[in-house]
């Protein structure tokens, strides 16, 4: 886990003094705890600074120290004095997706009113992970996998807390998937049992991508069972005194894991058997202090008069309503064994033909073992009178033996436990454990290999890793594993093969990951859009004397009409009688941007605009969309598409652009080989707007875009002409130009937002994700943002830091940039806007 950075923090690793489940109490009407009163069930007292109440009659027991699950007291909750102080979670958002190993900002808003504020701890699960004493509230975590709650409680100098704020997140492994999540219903953390109890293990398990395929149950380090369906519980009986730990492992459909667990404390059986009790009977005549046997357990009585009453529904022991008023329980009158194997392991892997040590031991804390026998599959092996055994096993046959150990104590009770084997005829077994076939990795970053090897004739002696047939690294000590870096994109097959001191060898079956061209450019990219019209910003820019801080430039725009029949066309400007610009040289501009690709630079066509059309009504539309794009990238060049539809291309829920749209891009893209640039540049009420409402115009952009989020590029929401952004963050809307309104669309596409028709708009990558501003006054009706609050925004967004009230889960290092209209407005302003904005993304380039 990682703290970092926050003034007044303190590193802590376990509840300091403040427990996330503690309550406020009012003790004002609450005398203090005495000695010489006599207290009865349902009285209320105070007891150094903490309120209790007692569960039955009781006089001279002090509550501090007799409050636990079988004591008299009931501990309420903690007494305040004066206001309790509030507290707000401002980040994470309640519902936020993060990835795993993400810097999650933890930040918090505290307040008291008595002005004596002393601190904010966060938590996760309920385990504290930093304390501040004074503001900003704000530390960092590192994203565990799976499904967490986070929360903040202030706590004033008197020593009151807060309600918990509280946000539930969820953390994804590097392929996306959630893991499970699990809770354990039952028991509770520190619970209390005594010797020969039953304890039910019940567990919730979901998963919200897939579905719980098994969960393994554990007692410290004995598998107790393994489900593979709900409900998920099993119950055992405690059969030994001291802490014990309850352990469940869900795994879901794809392989990932979630792990909970609690401790319970089991106390030794006081009675020692129930041998000449008298069986309890309902109305007998009975004296405190006097011993009875009931239901296989030793109870005393207390209160003479309750325990003689004829009202079994009252005071019969363990079951009337009100037994524990008049009896205390001892402890089971008789307990089974206890039974342990030494080895092998549970889930061992075994060699056919080679002996092999089987060991057991047994224990019984109310008596004496008698008999103690070992089977591996029905099959008798070995059989003794003593408390352990031991016996040399060949196996002699392939697959999966069960090894039952049953144990019998002098009083005739008998346990049972059973382990699970392998028995394999191949004296070497190596198994792959990452990466996941079927993976996609960017070329440039590393694969990290994995292997389990077992050796069951000598000793691993080393492991190599191979891709494709070549071997790329090797490892000599578990756990072995390499980190490789693919040369070339493509399908890489992966395995591993172990080597023993013995000279035996084996293989791994092999997992094809595929290696994909890495997002396009550099990591922090400036977007312009290039005018191929004339406006008042000018003509079209000659491509050779555009500025060198652009990353991707747009050309716009490639159009058809209402009335066509879907083909689509383009060529650079030709003179109009409007203006005396001139012409643009289809030569000159195809050489140029070939010149400016080969430095790097990325040129996409851009479909449609605020006057453009494009038109996809029918089979034929669709067919000649196709055919035509197709051509014009590959005559001219262009490194992909970007789809740039507004009010005059009709895109609304239910139309058919919306749904033939993604299938023509798919196709576009396979025609020209594959690995084409997409960029979109919806405005915000075709995205963001599906929160307000999911119809018209109101987040029809979310179908395509779920359809080609797998190989979009960039999405750059144009935050102009359209007012504020309304967002799930703050009441209203955040206004045009401000930081919060930049954080808030970057967060709510990076970390997904709730849609009006109560489906979920799904996160995406940091990296497709960008900013879009006018680049200065003239070039949008509004939205033109100041530069310092773009630069906020970025540093928000990728840093933490210069935030507004609105603050990311988490930190976006691979943010995509920042995208404007337009090439042509900004050098008409003097390079206002690209020289500022592109030094900024050039120092986050250089990790500046």
């Amino acid at each position: 886990m990682k703290i970092c950075c926050a003034a007044g923090l303190q590193m802590i690793a376990v509840h300091s003094w403040a427990q996330a489940d503690t309550v406020n109490y009012d003790c004002s009407a609450l005398a203090e705890w005495s000695s010489s009163m006599v207290y009865r069930k349902g009285d209320q007292v105070r007891d150094q600074a903490q309120a209790y109440e007692a569960k039955w009659f009781n006089q001279n027991e002090l509550p501090a120290n007799n409050s636990d699950t079988f004591d008299v007291w009931r501990q309420l909750g903690q007494c305040i004095s004066g206001n309790a102080p509030v507290v707000t979670l401002v980040s994470p958002r309640d519902g936020a997706v993060l990835s795993k190993n993400d810097s999650a900002v933890f930040s918090a808003n505290a307040s008291d009113q008595d002005g004596d504020l002393a601190q904010v701890e966060f938590f996760v699960n309920d385990i504290s992970v930093g304390i501040l004493s004074q503001p900003p509230y704000q530390l960092t975590w590192s994203a565990q996998l799976g499904m967490h709650t986070v929360s903040a409680v202030a706590v004033d100098a008197k020593g009151n807390l807060s309600t918990p704020a509280t946000a539930g997140i969820t953390v994804r492994d590097d392929n996306g998937n959630v893991p499970p999540a699990l809770a354990i219903e039952t028991p509770t953390n520190n619970q209390a049992f005594k010797v020969g109890d039953t304890v039910s293990l019940a567990v919730q398990a979901t998963d919200t991508d897939g579905q719980v395929v098994q969960v393994e149950m554990w007692r410290d380090a004995q598998r107790l069972t393994t489900l593979s369906t709900p409900p998920f519980r099993h119950d055992f009986v405690t059969v030994s005194p001291g802490k014990k730990q309850l352990r469940v492992i869900a795994q879901d459909d794809k392989g990932a894991t979630a792990e909970a667990s609690v401790t319970i404390e089991v106390s030794a059986a006081s009675s020692g058997g129930c041998a000449g009790l008298s069986t309890y009977r309902a109305g007998q005549n009975y004296q405190s202090g006097e011993l009875v046997a009931h239901n296989n357990r030793k109870y005393r009585c207390d209160i003479a008069g309750w325990c003689s009453s004829s009202a079994a529904w009252a005071y019969e022991p363990g079951t009337g309503q009100h037994w524990q008023d008049a009896w205390s329980d001892l402890g089971i009158c008789a307990i089974a064994p206890e039974i342990n194997f030494s080895q092998p392991n549970d889930n061992a892997t075994l060699l056919r033909n080679q002996p092999t040590q089987i060991a057991v031991s047994a224990t019984d804390a109310d008596g004496t073992i008698s008999q103690l026998e070992l089977f591996a599959n029905q099959t008798l092996l070995g059989s003794t009178a003593q408390n352990a055994l031991t016996v040399e096993w060949t196996p002699g046959n392939t697959g999966p033996v069960t090894l039952n150990a049953v144990a019998t104590d002098n009083e005739s009770n008998q346990s049972q436990q059973t382990i699970q084997v392998t028995v394999t005829d191949q004296p070497l077994v190596v198994d792959l454990t990452a990466p996941t076939a079927g993976t996609q990795y960017v070329l440039g970053n590393t694969i990290t290999i994995k292997a389990n090897a077992q050796a069951l004739s000598g000793q691993i002696s080393i492991v190599d890793f191979y891709a494709n047939g070549v071997k790329v690294g090797s490892d000599t000590q578990a756990p072995y594993e390499f980190n490789y870096a693919p040369a070339t994109v493509g399908q890489h097959s992966i395995y591993a093969t172990a080597t023993s001191t013995s000279g035996d060898t084996a293989s791994s079956p092999a997992a094809t990951v595929t290696v994909i061209t890495p997002p396009v450019g550099k990591t922090h990219k400036l977007i312009g859009y290039w005018h191929n019209f004339v406006n008042p910003a000018g003509c079209p820019i000659p491509l050779d004397q555009i500025s060198d801080a652009w990353d991707i430039i747009d050309i716009a725009f490639a159009e058809n009409d209402r009335s066509s029949n879907g083909t689509v066309h383009f060529k650079p400007f030709e003179k109009d009688i409007r203006s005396n610009c001139p012409p643009v040289d289809p030569v000159k501009f195809k050489t140029d941007m070939q010149a400016l690709q080969a430095q790097g630079k990325v040129f996409v066509l851009s479909l449609g605009g605020a006057e453009g059309t494009i038109t996809l009504n029918t089979d034929g539309d669709e067919a000649n969309f196709i055919s035509s794009l197709t051509a014009i990238i590959q005559e001219w060049g262009f490194d992909g598409l970007d789809i740039d539809l507004e009010s005059g291309s009709n895109l609304l829920h239910g139309t058919q652009i919306q749904a033939r749209l993604p299938r023509a891009i798919k196709q576009i893209e396979q025609n020209i080989g594959g690995d084409m640039v997409l960029t979109m540049a919806p405005e915000h009420p075709y995205v963001h707007g599906g929160m307000i409402a999911y119809s018209g115009i109101w987040g029809a952009y979310i179908p395509l875009i779920n359809e080609l989020r797998d190989t979009l590029d960039l999405l750059h929401v144009q935050l102009y002409n359209n007012g504020g952004l309304p967002n799930p963050y703050e009441p209203g809307s955040a206004p045009e130009g401000s930081v919060n309104m930049m954080v808030a669309h970057a967060k709510m596409l990076i970390e997904g937002f709730d849609l009006a028709d109560g489906s979920r708009f799904m996160p995406l990558r940091d990296d497709q994700v960008a900013i879009g501003l006018p680049s200065g006054p003239q070039s949008a009706n509004s939205g033109q943002a100041p530069i310092a609050n773009i630069i906020a925004a970025l540093d928000c967004l990728t840093k933490g830091t210069q935030c507004g009230t609105i603050v990311p889960s988490h930190n976006y290092p691979a943010f995509g940039g920042v995208m404007t209209w337009s090439i042509n407005w900004d050098k008409f302003d003097g390079y206002n806007f690209s020289v500022p904005v592109g030094n900024k993304l050039t120092e986050m380039n250089q990790g500046q």
